[in-house]
C-alpha cells in the first residue's frame, strides 16, 4: 500500500494522490460524510474504487459502470471519435448515436484506456543515485537512467501493462506508476450535440449550465479478458471493479468526490512565472486563436460537411482560447501576484534570518528575477510560434510532425489527417496566421526572414499571392496526387517543405534557451515548503491518478449568462432554465436544438425515478467545491458510499485562475447529474439495452 500525500486541514483544496489513506486523512473526509474505508478507495489487495477509473486516450478520465466495461465519460471527451464516425448521412454529432446491440458498437483507432494498479514512492531511488555537485544536464541524465531502470524492473507478464515515472513537486520528489493498457475501446452511445454540448462557448466555464456533457465507450478484450487490439472475435471487458450509480441524488452540504487524472497544475509557481504566464502565454493564445476561430466559424457556417470536418478541432481550440482569458481576468481580480510577491518578501526575509543554514536558497528569488527578465520576449515569441504554425494550419502543422519521417505508414497518416482538411479553409488559416505572426513576433530576430525575403522579392510584397502559389503548386494541397506518394522523401523538395524549413528557424533559434528558471522553480518551491514546515502541500497535477474531495455547494456570485437568474444562486439547475436559454436565444447558435430533443424536454416527460425528490424536477447540472482542471473531465463524481453521482466537466469563471492559484470560497467543480444522464438515454433515446447493465441505487 502507499502512502497519501498529507492532506491540509481545509477540506477542498487539492488533488491528492491515490494511496492508504492516513488516520488523520480518515477522519476529515468521516467528518465530511465519506462512509467507504480506506481500502475501498483504493487497495492493491482487493477490488476498490480506483479500480473503476480510467485514463482515457491521454487527455481524459472516465468512470467503468458495468461487468461488461461500460464506460462514462464526457461528451467533449468523446467528442473526437463521435466526429470519426460522423458523415453527411449518419450526422452522429447532430442527431446522436445509439448502438443497438454489441455488434453496431464502433471501434475506435488509437483511443485507449488505461487502468491505475499501483504507485511507489522511488524519489530515495532516484535522488539518491545524483552525485553531489551534478550539473543539470548530469542531474537530468541520472534520473532518466535510474527511472528506465526502475520501469524496466516492472512485471510486464500480464498484458498490457506499462509503467511511467512521475515527478512530483518540480522534481523533489519522483513516483512509480503502473497501468494496464485496453486498445479496443468502441463508442456505444452519444447524446446529440445539442444536448452534449448545450451552450458552447457562450456558456463554457460559466454557472449556470444545462450541458448533457456525457457520452458512453465499451472496453473490450479478448476471450480470456486480457488487453488485446481491435478483433471481431474480442469481447466485452470484465473489471475488477465497477462503479454503482445513484439515483438518490444529494443536498447542500452532502459530501463529493471526484476521481480522475488532472492533467497540469502549477499552484507553486514564482511571481515572475505567473507574470510570464498571463502576458506570454494567455495573451498570445487568446489573439491567436480568436484569428482562426473567425475563420473555422465562418467556413463550418457554410455546409454540414466542413462543420463536422472541423467540430473537433474547433471546439478544442475554442475551449483554451476561452480559457486564457478567463484565467486572466480571475488573476487579476483575486490579485495573485500580489499574494505571491507577498509569500516571497516572507521568503527572503526568512533566508536573510540565516543565511548559513539556509545557504542554497540565497539568491533564488533574484535568479527568478533576472531569467524571466531575459526569457520575456523569447516565449512570448516561442508561444506564437507554436500557436500560428504548429497549431495553426492543418497541413502546415502535418508537414512540421512528419518532417523527419516517423515510424509509421505514411499514407495512413495522410488519410487519417486529411479527413479532416478543407484545402479552401486551411489556405485561409495558413495565410492569416503567417501574417499575424510577422505582426506580432517582437523581436526581429525571430522573423520569418527567407519568408519575407521571398514574398518581396518574387511576389511583390503580397502575402496572398505567396500562399496562393504555394498551395497551387505543393502536393499537399492536393490530397488526391498525395495519395501517390510512397514515402516522405519523395517531398523533399515540395515547395511546402521548402516552406516548413523557413518557418522552423525561429523554433530552433528558440528551444535550446528557454527553460532555465525551472530549477529555480522547483529551489523556491523547496524553500516555500521548509519555512512552512507545519503547513502540508499537496503536490501539482500532472496527470496521475488522485482524488479530491468537498461538499455539494452553491454559489452566491455568479453572473450567470442567460437562463433563469434563480438558477446563478442555486445548486442545481433545470429543464425550465435549459429551454428559457433556447428561447430567449433564437439566433445563437450555442443554444440551438433539433427538434427531437425541443420537443422532449418541453414535454417534461421525465422518468420518476429519475427526478429529485425535494424539487420534483429533472436536475440537469450541479455543484460541488471540489477541485478540478484540465484532464479532470469525465471523472466520476462520487457520493459518500462511493456511488456515482455524476461526472465532471468544467470549472466556474470566476475561480479560472485555479490551475494557479486555488480559490476556496470561489472554486467550484461543475458536473452533469448521472440522473440527466440516464434520463437522455432511456426516456429520450429508450436505450434500454445499456440501462440495464447498470447498478441503479
Amino acid at each position: 500500500m502507499i502512502a497519501l500525500f498529507c492532506l491540509t486541514a481545509q477540506a477542498d483544496e487539492g488533488m491528492w494522490v491515490m494511496g492508504n489513506i492516513s488516520e488523520k486523512t480518515d477522519s476529515i473526509l468521516r467528518s465530511l460524510g465519506l462512509e467507504l474505508t480506506p481500502e475501498e478507495l483504493y487497495s492493491t489487495e482487493q477490488p476498490s474504487l480506483n479500480d473503476a477509473i480510467v485514463q482515457l486516450g491521454g487527455f481524459c478520465s472516465g468512470v467503468v459502470v458495468s461487468n461488461d466495461g461500460l464506460m462514462f465519460t464526457n461528451h467533449h471527451c468523446g467528442f473526437g471519435s463521435i466526429q470519426d464516425h460522423s458523415t453527411t448521412k449518419h450526422d452522429y454529432l447532430k442527431y446522436g448515436f445509439v448502438a443497438k446491440s454489441f455488434a453496431d458498437e464502433l471501434p475506435n483507432d488509437g483511443l485507449y484506456v488505461l487502468f491505475h494498479i499501483k504507485t511507489i514512492d522511488v524519489t530515495d531511488l532516484i535522488l539518491g543515485a545524483v552525485p553531489a555537485g551534478a550539473s543539470e544536464w548530469e542531474r537530468d541524465s541520472v534520473i532518466n537512467t535510474v527511472s528506465a531502470q526502475l520501469m524496466n524492473m516492472v512485471d510486464y507478464s500480464a498484458k498490457g501493462i506499462q509503467s511511467e515515472v512521475n515527478p512530483f513537486y518540480k522534481g523533489s520528489k519522483y513516483f512509480l506508476s503502473v497501468y494496464q493498457r485496453f486498445d479496443d475501446v468502441r463508442l456505444v452511445y452519444a447524446p446529440p450535440q445539442c444536448l452534449g454540448k448545450y451552450g458552447g462557448d457562450t456558456d463554457n466555464w460559466m454557472w449556470p449550465r444545462q450541458t448533457c456533457d456525457f457520452s458512453v465507450f465499451r472496453i473490450y478484450a479478448d476471450k480470456n479478458n486480457a488487453p488485446a487490439e481491435y478483433s471481431k472475435d474480442n469481447v466485452p471487458y470484465h473489471p475488477r471493479k465497477y462503479a454503482h450509480v445513484s439515483t438518490q441524488g444529494y443536498q447542500d452540504g452532502s459530501y463529493a468526490m471526484t476521481l480522475g487524472y488532472p492533467g497540469s497544475t502549477d499552484r507553486y509557481l514564482s511571481s515572475y512565472g505567473i507574470e510570464s504566464t498571463m502576458r506570454a502565454v494567455n495573451d498570445v493564445r487568446y489573439q491567436v486563436r480568436g484569428v482562426k476561430l473567425d475563420i473555422l466559424n465562418e467556413a463550418m457556417r457554410q455546409s454540414d460537411a466542413i462543420r463536422i470536418m472541423y467540430a473537433s478541432k474547433h471546439a478544442s481550440c475554442s475551449n483554451y482560447w476561452k480559457f486564457s482569458l478567463g484565467q486572466n481576468t480571475a488573476l487579476d481580480n483575486l490579485k495573485v501576484i500580489d499574494e505571491k510577491q507577498q509569500q516571497e518578501r516572507e521568503l527572503a526575509a526568512w533566508i536573510q534570518a540565516d543565511t548559513i543554514a539556509r545557504a542554497r536558497y540565497v539568491g533564488v528569488l533574484d535568479s527568478l528575477k533576472a531569467i524571466y527578465q531575459q526569457e520575456r520576449d523569447m516565449l512570448y515569441t516561442y508561444n506564437l510560434w507554436v500557436e500560428s504554425f504548429y497549431g495553426g494550419s492543418d497541413i502546415l502543422s502535418f508537414v512540421i510532425k512528419n518532417i523527419f519521417g516517423p515510424v509509421g505508414n505514411l499514407q495512413e497518416r495522410i488519410a487519417k489527417t486529411y479527413r479532416d482538411i478543407d484545402i479552401a479553409t486551411d489556405k485561409k488559416v495558413f495565410l492569416a496566421m503567417l501574417k499575424n505572426y510577422m505582426s506580432h513576433v517582437p523581436d526581429e530576430r525571430y522573423q520569418l526572414s527567407a519568408v519575407a525575403q521571398a514574398v518581396d522579392s518574387l511576389w511583390e510584397g503580397d502575402y496572398q499571392r505567396y500562399v496562393d502559389n504555394l498551395y497551387a503548386t505543393s502536393l499537399l494541397a492536393h490530397p488526391d496526387e498525395l495519395k501517390r506518394v510512397a514515402d516522405i522523401s519523395e517531398l523533399r523538395d515540395d515547395p511546402m517543405f521548402s516552406a516548413v524549413l523557413d518557418i522552423m528557424m525561429p523554433f530552433y533559434a528558440l528551444a535550446g534557451t528557454l527553460h532555465q528558471e525551472e530549477a529555480y522553480e522547483q529551489l523556491l518551491g523547496d524553500g516555500i515548503r521548509e519555512m512552512n514546515h507545519d503547513h502540508e502541500y499537496y503536490p501539482d497535477a500532472n496527470f496521475t491518478m488522485r482524488l479530491s474531495y468537498g461538499l455539494c455547494k452553491p454559489i452566491d456570485f455568479a453572473p450567470g449568462t442567460t437562463g433563469l437568474k434563480e438558477e446563478a444562486t442555486s445548486l442545481i439547475t433545470s429543464p425550465r432554465s435549459f429551454l428559457n436559454k433556447h428561447e430567449q436565444n433564437p439566433d445563437n447558435l450555442d443554444f440551438e436544438l433539433i427538434p427531437q430533443v425541443y420537443k422532449w424536454m418541453k414535454r417534461g416527460k421525465f422518468s420518476k425515478q429519475y427526478l429529485d425528490a425535494q424539487t420534483g424536477q429533472l436536475p440537469l447540472c450541479f455543484l460541488t467545491t471540489n477541485d478540478i482542471t484540465g484532464g479532470n473531465s469525465g471523472s466520476g463524481m462520487f457520493d459518500g458510499r462511493g456511488r456515482l453521482i455524476g461526472l465532471a466537466f468544467d470549472g466556474n469563471w470566476e475561480a479560472m485562475s485555479g490551475d494557479l492559484k486555488f480559490d476556496n470560497a470561489l472554486q467550484r467543480c461543475i458536473g452533469v447529474d448521472i440522473r440527466y444522464v440516464l434520463s437522455v438515454m432511456d426516456d429520450y433515446s429508450h436505450a434500454k439495452r445499456l440501462i440495464k447493465e447498470l447498478t441503479i441505487e
